[in-house]
């Protein structure tokens, strides 16, 4: 850029904004020194205002010291309440699968109901949960029973929708609520990660400080400092997304872009091999399992892929990637259900067999859905606000699905 007024670049490009924006990007701090020589010329243009406004904008910061000591009580209490078969003797087995999601989503739940409460969200929320604790209370304590132990697993997901509900408070039947909602999920699965691998480190620097001092610090540190660190991630992730990024989807739809190419390769590389090597999901139960985790696996990764979308956008490689993506997965769908069938035939009912047949039919007309309008956007090249409306109008069935396992399953076979 040229230091003289009469040669300012900027000025020269007044009337070119996309000129403007190549140039900041090129050179971001000789652009501002340029911005502010040019405004000295011409202090009455819009643009120019407008441009300084945009360098020079400071965001407010969400934090506050209340909400910092309002953080930091709800990790003391969710450790505590964690830590409750340790201090009254409860028994762990019992306590640990039914109340530990419970602790780690309510937790989360209470941050969103305090950063922005909303009268009719709380009277919803609130019963729920009181009701949600008094039937785990209730709940007979049975290892062996198949109802009982799929309750335990499908409870979180309810929660789950108790903590989506409070995320999105009055806009919950807003498809661009509910797939913020979803892009809030993968960013802080992802902070998560990262704060849990710098535990990691922490630890390990902490121990061995300790240790050089001949100091075991070892069985104390584990049982609460980690167990707390453990706990508290997931509502620490949440907080530094809320305060720290205002809400600012930057990774999930990123990394769900760069490993969708991936997971195609690796989804035909494992059934080309996997049948090659003789291995069959009709008889072996494990490969059957195999096969639904990466169907469920396969699914969020399109959702999360779909939900970072901008709507303005026109079609991409990775879109045709995720076509691709999809009708591997209904491949494997497909297989999955004829398996399921196969052992329905062969070895008759069984409480997990109605549990997989159910959940496999939800996710194979959610992905039917998924590819017929993935098609249609690419041919129409229309945008894809009815794809993403699609991926969030399907979400409370896989609500209504998980009441249905968590309550009417377990009454239905008298908790066997």
């Amino acid at each position: 850029m040229s230091a003289d007024d009469n040669g300012n670049t900027i000025l020269d490009k007044l009337q070119q904004p996309d000129m403007l924006e190549e140039a900041y990007r090129k050179s971001p701090e000789s652009f501002k020194a340029e911005l502010s020589r040019a405004m000295e010329v011409n202090r009455d243009s819009e643009t120019l205002k407008v441009w300084h406004a945009r360098i020079h904008y400071n965001a407010p910061s969400s934090f506050t010291h209340t909400s910092f000591l309002f953080l930091l009580g709800v990790c003391l209490l969710a450790t505590f309440l964690v830590k409750i078969p340790v201090f009254f003797q409860v028994e762990g087995d019992w306590y640990y699968p039914r109340f530990v999601p419970l602790i780690v989503l309510t937790s989360l739940i209470m941050y969103f109901l305090q950063s922005a409460p909303k009268a009719n969200t709380i009277k919803l929320v609130a019963p729920s949960l009181v009701a949600y604790v008094v039937y785990l209370l209730v709940l007979p304590f049975d290892e062996n029973s198949a109802s009982i132990v799929m309750a335990l697993l499908h409870f979180p997901l309810v929660c789950f929708s108790l903590l989506a509900f409070s995320f999105m408070s009055d806009d919950w039947k807003s498809a661009a609520a509910r797939l913020k909602f979803i892009r809030y999920i993968g960013e802080v699965g992802i902070y998560t990660v990262l704060i849990l691998l710098g535990g990691m480190v922490l630890t390990g620097i902490t121990l061995g400080l300790f240790s050089v001092i001949d100091l075991d610090i070892m069985q104390w540190y584990s049982e609460y400092a980690i167990v707390m660190g453990l706990v508290s991630a997931p509502l620490v992730a949440t907080y530094l997304f809320d305060t720290t990024l205002n809400r600012q989807t930057k990774f999930a739809p990123i990394l769900a872009n760069v490993f969708s190419p991936l997971f195609l390769i690796t989804v035909m590389a494992y059934l080309f091999a996997s049948f090659l090597q003789g291995n069959n999901p009709f008889t072996d139960r494990d490969f059957l399992i195999n096969f639904n985790g990466l169907l469920i696996l396969i699914l969020a990764l399109t959702v999360f892929s779909i939900s970072g979308k901008k709507r303005s956008e026109d079609v991409q490689v990775a879109d045709y990637i995720n076509v691709l993506l999809v009708s591997a997965t209904l491949v494997v769908n497909v297989i999955a259900l004829s398996a399921i069938i196969f052992r329905w035939a062969e070895y008759g009912m069984t409480v997990n067999r109605i549990v997989v047949t159910g959940a496999n039919l939800l996710i194979f007309l959610h992905l039917i859905l998924l590819l017929k309008q993935y098609v249609a956007c690419l041919r129409k090249n229309e945008g894809f606000t009815r794809l993403e409306s699609t991926v969030a109008s399907y979400l409370p069935v896989y609500t209504c699905w998980s009441l249905i396992v968590a309550v009417l399953l377990p009454l239905a076979f008298q908790f066997e």
